[in-house]
């Protein structure tokens, strides 16, 4: 572990690919995930002399939005720039992308640091640029190849301040972001299709130097997972403290991360920081907004994760990591919140008082959760919740919480209609009534049902009247296990303990 003695001063780039039909500065499909090699492709976007780009208005939205969603001030007046350099992956020699103008300046997201306490990273701002074509390097080949399906994908990149001071912070950073992303329909964010990409900034100082002695920066490129950004400054700050502990020189370079190895290693050093030239876009005219645009776009904004958390633990009575379960697949939590919908329509029918409602409202929020969260996930087998395939209805499965609540069925017989529900979509009651699973609850029925256990075992008869405990719930069982899980566990609890006390 990296001492004490050093403070990781850290900033994130993130790279988002947008969700637009078509690509920044032309009308190919906005289609990264084409398989087959230069495909959506045009002269705009591969860089062909004298084509005219003309930039995609969606593109422009949704950073807007992005960038009120987080505190943002939007310019009035923005503009593009030629950012020049050379890279195989980009044909024309430069990237349009934007400078001293920006759509959005500052903002902020609040994370939880690893000690559960909220922390505001500022953000820098955010802009708008088109991404570049995709290198491939084959195997044992001398040559590498370029897809220009990429090439004009529109990027959205955010800046951090150096706000950051843990790996964990980090990790969090990018994950709540991602969050924002998704709920704002913005971007998909996947960072394993290259949807979201991450770089990290990372220098370690001395805490006795003060703030503004800063150290060397370190650059870290192009990770494509949460696991890789938390690993990759953890690395980062154990390496360079054990350099200055051996009184090594920390190098400014820019390093890559090894998924395999989770360590990172060293790509290419920069005595200085690159000084890209950049000068306005003459193909393209300054960008106005206005407040009646800036009005619209925030009107659009929905609720976002952080409001989430708060209203799901607020009205439903939830911990926070079922809160989080919710948050982080909004399909769930669509589902969830329809399902209790119906129950809370339910509950409102009966006739309570307010105080015993708003009890009884709880009991099947956290009981709803219970069996979609653990049971509903368990079957699903680590595929995603997707609401529009899922078998049953929210209506369907409020009736099978109703049910194990008014204790119409017991926790065995549930799992069992359950299965059975999500296999073919079938209705609690229908299911119960096909497959003989009514519960037990006639009282003759159950008093020869444990008439019969108690006769079976007369030593567990013996060691309850001695005082044990345990051999009541082994009773219990045995009436359940002979009543396939179809005896009502209540009255057989009752029923069983008079006829011991009698005996």
């Amino acid at each position: 572990m990296p001492s004490d003695q050093y403070k990781p001063t850290i900033g994130l780039e993130i790279h988002c690919e947008l969700n637009t039909r078509s690509k920044m500065f032309c009308s190919c499909p906005n289609g990264n995930g084409e398989i087959k090699p230069n495909t959506n492709v045009c002269p705009v976007c591969l860089g062909h002399p004298g084509t005219m780009p003309v930039a995609n208005q969606e593109a422009v939205k949704l950073v807007m939005k992005t960038g009120l969603a987080i505190e943002s001030e939007i310019l009035k007046e923005c503009k593009f720039d030629r950012k020049n350099y050379f890279y195989p992956d980009l044909s024309k020699g430069y990237q349009i992308s934007q400078y001293d103008l920006p759509f959005c300046l500052g903002g902020k997201i609040d994370i939880e640091d690893a000690g559960g306490n909220i922390k505001t990273i500022r953000v820098t701002r955010v802009h708008l640029e088109e991404d570049t074509a995709k290198l491939a390097h084959p195997a044992g080949a001398d040559h590498s190849l370029v897809d220009f399906n990429r090439s004009g994908v529109p990027l959205m990149e955010l800046v951090t301040e150096p706000d950051i001071s843990s790996a964990v912070e980090a990790r969090r950073f990018a994950e709540e972001l991602q969050l924002i992303l998704r709920c704002l329909g913005v971007s998909e964010a996947d960072m394993d299709k290259g949807k979201m990409r991450v770089e990290v900034n990372i220098s370690l100082s001395r805490r006795d130097q003060g703030e503004k002695k800063l150290g060397t920066k370190v650059e870290v490129k192009n990770l494509n997972s949460l696991k890789a950004v938390e690993g990759s400054v953890a690395y980062e700050i154990e390496r360079q403290s054990k350099l200055i502990d051996e009184g090594a020189k920390v190098v400014q370079e820019t390093r890559g991360w090894n998924e395999v190895k989770l360590e990172t290693y060293s790509q290419r050093e920069k005595e200085e920081a690159f000084d890209y030239r950049y000068f306005p876009e003459p193909d393209l005219a300054p960008y106005r907004v206005s407040d009646e645009e800036i009005k619209l776009t925030r009107s659009e904004i929905g609720a976002l994760p952080a409001s989430k958390r708060a209203r799901f633990a607020a009205e439903f009575s939830l911990d926070k990591k079922t809160v989080e379960i919710y948050v982080k697949n909004r399909d769930l939590g669509s589902y969830f919140e329809k399902t209790i919908s119906e129950l809370a329509c339910w509950v409102k029918e009966q006739d309570m008082k307010e105080d015993v409602q708003a009890g009884e409202f709880a009991k099947l929020c956290r009981l709803s959760s219970n069996y979609l969260a653990s049971d509903v996930l368990g079957l699903l087998k680590n595929q995603p919740f997707v609401q529009d395939r899922f078998k049953i209805n929210p209506e369907n499965f409020a009736e099978f919480i109703k049910m194990i609540h008014k204790g119409e069925i017991s926790s065995k017989i549930a799992k069992m209609v359950l299965q059975d529900m999500f296999e073919t979509g079938a209705d609690p009651s229908h299911v119960i009534e096909e497959k003989g699973l009514a519960q037990i609850s006639n009282e003759g029925e159950l008093d020869a049902l444990i008439s019969g256990v108690i006769e079976k075992n007369p030593k567990a008869v013996e060691d309850y009247k001695k005082g044990k405990e345990n051999a009541f719930q082994f009773l219990v069982g045995q009436i359940l296990a002979q009543s396939r899980g179809k005896a009502n566990p209540q009255m057989a609890r009752e029923i069983l303990k008079k006829k011991l006390d009698i005996a």
